[in-house]
């Protein structure tokens, strides 16, 4: 059973959860209580232990997956679990162990790995092509690639999410191209390989976390790596079309202040710079819009971008 399936009173949730928070009280009547909010893919749930409070907390911790028993409550039109036991679970901590325990991409995983192949059937530059066989070869970057997010907290948070905002910049640079100008195949290169960093930066290990490696180097230098890697493997592969490349990488934040140590320095990096920037801060602020909405128009406010958000009525 997912959170999703938790419609009414009185269910009962036999299922396992990640859990996200977890705290010991006291209620006004002396009485000691846990809350714990916990999640899956499909949503969050709050759930409250008011028996063996000591006990069950040393069994288990923030980030564990848990077996839980309870019985579904409604609090302020809200679904609540009023928790009888519940043990830390064991599990595979691999990518595809975790899938069941956050969220994914709305579009769909397979969806838009078919995007992508079909994107990159596109390419015409033989070397540019080329370069992407060889990366489709690396399983060990091709399948973090497809599953990881984009970031820990800003904008596409889930599974896919990687995947997702590289393609959908692909989608705007090619569009954008036939109006502006610009090469359509470095532009598409560009726009899936700005973030490859994040395969190396990130982990999916008890959710969505930074590595060693990833918190000393950053994902623009962890980028720039990859892609001289891949490269090496592309006989005669172009001088200036990697050098062209790696700045996209390097400058796709667009100043020293956001991460960038070099700014755009050609049209294609100018384009992906930008379609970055809109990509994550319009999907930032939709995903913002699911869980902060202070009444139906407005958002709470958002710290990163400053701001209130207004939502337009449906219809």
């Amino acid at each position: 059973m997912f959170v999703e399936d938790i419609t009414r009173e009185n269910m009962e949730v036999n299922s396992s959860f990640m859990v996200i928070k977890k705290g010991v009280f006291t209620s006004k009547n002396n009485t000691k209580y846990m809350s714990v909010e916990l999640k899956d893919r499909t949503g969050k749930i709050e759930g409250k232990i008011w028996d063996n409070v000591d006990t069950f907390d040393n069994v288990f911790d923030k980030n564990d997956i848990v077996s839980i028993k309870a019985k579904s409550r409604f609090y302020q039109g809200k679904p609540q679990l009023h928790i009888n036991n519940i043990i830390k679970a064991e599990y595979t901590s691999d990518i595809d162990g975790m899938r069941d325990f956050l969220p994914e991409s709305e579009a769909g995983i397979e969806f838009l790995k078919e995007q992508y192949f079909r994107i990159v059937e596109q390419i015409k530059n033989p070397y540019i092509s080329r370069l992407f066989s060889v990366f489709n070869e690396r399983n060990d970057l091709k399948e973090k690639f497809f599953l990881f997010p984009a970031s820990t907290g800003v904008h596409h948070v889930y599974m896919g999410g990687l995947l997702e905002h590289s393609i959908s910049l692909a989608k705007m640079g090619m569009y954008a191209s036939k109006i502006i100008g610009g090469d359509v195949d470095i532009i598409i290169a560009g726009s899936l390989l700005h973030d490859i960093g994040k395969v190396e930066e990130l982990e999916i290990k008890n959710g969505f976390n930074y590595t060693d490696r990833g918190r000393l180097m950053g994902h623009i230098a962890l980028g720039v790596i990859i892609l001289e890697e891949l490269i090496r493997d592309v006989a005669g592969f172009p001088v200036h079309v990697s050098d062209v490349l790696a700045n996209i990488i390097i400058s796709h934040h667009g100043v020293e202040e956001w991460g960038s140590p070099k700014k755009p320095m050609s049209l294609e990096a100018l384009m992906v710079h930008y379609l970055d920037n809109l990509d994550a801060k319009v999907m930032g602020v939709k995903e913002h819009m699911k869980e902060n909405m202070e009444n139906e128009k407005w958002t709470t406010y958002h710290r990163l971008y400053e701001s209130r958000f207004y939502k337009l009525p449906e219809g």
